[in-house]
């Protein structure tokens, strides 16, 4: 096996955290939206909303670390017999990915702000997003921009995560850079 250099520990942390968070979102979003589109509403509905809404926004505001720290600290090298077109594939697919880790919480924010539904847990609430209004058409159009970044992002997350498994039957050591 090739002698690989590995993301720093607490990048590995954040990102399997931020792997779990997202593998919880999507199928949590996906269940909830369900349930609206067939009018079924109540305490797990209500349970689902709250959970992606405050995971949703947690992914937000992580991402803004993550980001911090990708500017901070250099990635380790990819190996060089990793083909040139390859390392360009895998960059170009994590700049995505990290773009829609962005954008796809916003538009879920701007449109609980707008609904408005910001309400989590009790009296735990996010805060408005800045500028949007109160208008449920808005509000509408919003949330499905978030659906259609969320399923993008989705066939994004398999992708990444075949392409993990594919390095790691491989033992070409891109893999074990994140473990």
């Amino acid at each position: 096996m090739q002698q690989v250099q590995k993301y720093p520990a607490g990048w590995r942390v954040l990102h399997w955290v931020m792997a779990l968070m997202v593998l919880t979102l999507i199928p949590v979003g996906l269940w909830m939206a369900s349930r609206a589109e067939a009018d079924i509403w109540g305490a797990l509905t209500n349970t689902l909303y709250s959970a992606h809404k405050a995971i949703g926004f947690s992914v937000l505001l992580l991402m803004i670390l993550r980001i911090a720290v990708k500017i901070g600290v250099k990635s380790p090298p990819y190996p060089e017999s990793m083909p040139r077109a390859l390392q360009v594939a895998a960059k170009s697919v994590h700049h995505l990915i990290y773009v829609l880790l962005v954008l796809t919480p916003l538009f879920g924010w701007a449109g609980v702000t707008a609904f408005p539904a910001l309400g989590i847990v009790g009296d735990i609430q996010l805060p408005a997003m800045p500028l949007v209004p109160e208008d449920e058409e808005l509000a509408a159009s919003l949330f499905a921009i978030h659906g259609w970044l969320a399923i993008t992002l989705g066939v994004l997350v398999a992708g990444h995560i075949g392409a993990a498994f594919r390095h790691m039957l491989r033992g070409d050591g891109i893999f074990r850079r994140m473990v």
